[in-house]
């Protein structure tokens, strides 16, 4: 466990929402930027004790839902084929984003997809998933790197991605402006960043309080509003572009392309 400063600004001084916070984790607002992130996160090591530690913060947060909220979780579990309904496959919104070439897939699990006209590779912070994606790659010219997103991604070269998917991956990340700067050294100048992080700023999150289905303890470090986004990409050299401004407001994820500033 480490206490951290705000992931965006680096300011040191926060103030703890109580009513965020659970048992010993400690979710603060920043006092200067405003961004609320988990003060106190497990430290990578944590998450590297592959899917024994993963699968008992999924399982408590599980039950925790279905605590809380029995009726609304079970309905929201029994119809989560509502998300799929009218959504282009992975591949179709792989080449919209990026055409085709070498994507990289930070967070990758066991990287099970195949697609044509793109060399995947991937960075993952489990050992077993890593192991797993690194086999599934090789078999199509890429390869995986087991580690965390915001160091391994200096291993690869400037400008060598024409994508990189940060998919349900930034609010996990106790560096995420390093990450985002690694990230915009190893994309092509043509190149794109898909980002999915929970939206903090949700009307969801502001009715629902505590039983936000955005907040996991301790996994969840960082909780992003488009405003946060906008900034620490603005410092990592890039710019946004929304992908869902519609239906932002009641939308609980934000989903974006970044791009290298000009």
């Amino acid at each position: 466990m480490t206490i951290r400063p705000c992931p965006i600004c680096n300011a040191p001084a926060s103030t703890k929402l109580e009513d965020y916070s659970r048992d010993h984790w400690s979710v603060e607002q920043c006092v200067d930027c405003g961004h609320v992130y988990l003060k106190n996160p497990p430290g990578y090591g944590a998450l590297e004790q592959d899917f024994a530690w993963l699968k008992k913060t999924y399982v408590t947060e599980h039950e925790r839902r279905l605590d809380e909220s029995p009726v609304a979780y079970r309905l929201d579990v029994a119809t989560r084929f509502r998300h799929t309904w009218f959504r282009k496959s992975t591949e179709d919104k792989y080449r919209a984003w990026f055409g085709g070439g070498k994507v990289l897939d930070i967070g990758c699990g066991g990287a099970q997809d195949r697609f044509d006209g793109f060399t995947l590779y991937g960075i993952e912070i489990s050992k077993e998933l890593a192991k797993r994606a690194h086999t599934n790659m090789r078999a199509q010219g890429g390869f995986c790197i087991f580690g965390p997103g915001a160091t391994a991604i200096r291993e690869f070269e400037p400008d060598f991605f024409d994508g990189i998917v940060m998919s349900s991956y930034l609010e996990h990340e106790e560096h995420p402006l390093t990450a985002l700067q690694g990230a915009a050294r190893a994309l092509k100048p043509t190149g794109a960043i898909y980002v999915l992080v929970p939206n903090y700023g949700s009307v969801n999150r502001r009715v629902t309080g505590r039983k936000w289905v955005g907040f996991r303890y301790p996994d969840h470090v960082n909780y992003f509003t488009t405003a946060d986004l906008d900034a620490i990409a603005k410092k990592a050299g890039l710019t946004v572009r929304l992908l869902n401004p519609i239906r932002l407001p009641f939308d609980d994820n934000i989903n974006a392309l970044l791009y290298r500033a000009a």
